[in-house]
């Protein structure tokens, strides 16, 4: 059995990992910015090490993960977040004929990360998508003339105001982007007036209502080894976020056949997460994002019978996986802290202030919801597993020292 070093320790997304290929008998060793980490906590895990930010000292990460990779020759390195992802597939060649990466080179990697390129090559396959506005295609001078840059496009307000990176690489490091809404020309101006030309490119977009679906791959150069599928339930932050409730569906045909477009276009091996919203008025799924990495909710899949880190093992070892295709549907899985968030943040917040969708559930109901699905037998708990607990008490430990840290 190969060693697997797996990176970012603190990642839901890596416990499941650890889980999945230690019940296998396949030995993890888990990395972390500082120990202990979540995945680490668990049973599975077979060895920790901790190593320099990625983020902040980037140079002193890639440094350490060489180091620990000459240490463990034929091991399989897998980083777990855009940061770790976007350094080590960029310097690959430090890692080459010591370790292997399970994934494609850096310009694929990037390429569908990157949302202006993505939205690109989605119009041009004629793909689903809300309306957008490249920023690369705007006079900003307008917007700081106090004219509405987006009259005559065709976009309606409320728009989204979206980086065309979740995360930007500077000499200092990396730094993370976030999104923007405006409800009207003068927030939108205000938007973007509050920047100077630098600013990194961005997208506007109008605001799909309706529900996030996930479509999540395994490939080998574009050809589709395994296919998972679900829907959000709950986010965190309830307007649109991480998902701390989700069920398995039936996949879209429509988002389907464009993720296996997009992803088979670009050759790309490895997993990935082609997220869309299915827009209330039409029905159709509109592609929002694609995250061409483990997600947040893996463990829904594994438990669903999609193991994809394993699957993803044995192509990187020469083992051809089966083709997986078929799972239960059905199935939620429910991050019990981030859907306590979620309930907090609905009973604090207004309706408005939060960005809700028309039809969002009142606060009473968010909370008879949250109640009963501690009951409700098709509800899978993603971290708690008692024959794996210590993760779960873990977790708690660290919510609980946060909220007394900020009070």
């Amino acid at each position: 059995m190969n060693l697997v070093i797996l990176l970012d320790g603190n990642q839901r997304s890596s416990l499941a990992v650890v889980r999945s290929l230690g019940k296998k008998g396949i030995p993890v060793c888990v990395g972390e910015e500082t120990l202990p980490s979540l995945a680490a906590k668990s049973r599975y895990c077979t060895a920790t090490f901790s190593y320099p930010s990625a983020a902040y000292d980037p140079n002193a990460f890639l440094t350490r993960i060489e180091q620990v990779a000459r240490d463990n020759p034929g091991a399989l390195l897998l980083p777990m977040t855009d940061v770790t992802m976007g350094e080590i597939l960029s310097h690959a060649d430090r890692f080459s004929g010591h370790v292997g990466i399970p994934f494609d080179g850096y310009d694929q990697y990037s390429a569908l990360s990157d949302k202006e390129r993505l939205f690109r090559q989605a119009l041009a396959l004629e793909i689903a998508v809300p309306a957008t506005v490249f920023s690369t295609d705007l006079d900003r001078k307008v917007a700081r003339q106090g004219g509405d840059v987006l009259s005559g496009r065709g976009l309606s307000y409320p728009v989204v105001v979206k980086p065309a990176a979740s995360r930007i690489r500077t000499d200092r490091g990396w730094t993370a982007t976030s999104v923007s809404y405006a409800l009207r020309p003068k927030q939108l101006q205000a938007i973007l007036s509050d920047s100077s030309e630098s600013r990194p490119r961005f997208l506007i977009q109008e605001k799909i209502q309706g529900p996030g679906i996930g479509i999540f791959l395994l490939l080998s150069r574009g050809k589709v080894l395994a296919r998972f599928a679900h829907q959000r339930v709950r986010e965190k932050p309830p307007s649109g976020g991480v998902s701390v409730v989700c069920r398995s569906i039936e996949p879209p045909a429509d988002a389907m056949r464009a993720a296996e477009a997009l992803l088979g276009l670009s050759g790309w091996s490895g997993v990935a997460m082609v997220e869309f919203k299915r827009d209330r008025r039409d029905g159709r799924c509109k592609l929002m994002e694609v995250n061409a990495r483990f997600w947040g909710s893996l463990q829904l899949a594994i438990s669903a019978g999609v193991d994809f880190p394993y699957l993803l093992y044995r192509a990187a070892t020469g083992n051809q996986p089966e083709n997986s295709t078929t799972y239960r549907k059905g199935l939620f899985s429910r991050w019990e802290l981030g859907d306590l968030d979620h309930l907090l943040i609905r009973l604090k917040g207004s309706r408005a202030g939060l960005n809700l969708p028309v039809g969002a559930p009142s606060k009473f109901q968010t909370l008879a919801r949250f109640s009963l699905d501690f009951i409700r037998p098709e509800i899978r708990s993603e971290v708690l597993r008692f024959d794996d607990p210590r993760p779960f008490f873990f977790e708690i430990d660290r919510y609980v020292k946060d909220i007394l840290r900020r009070n």
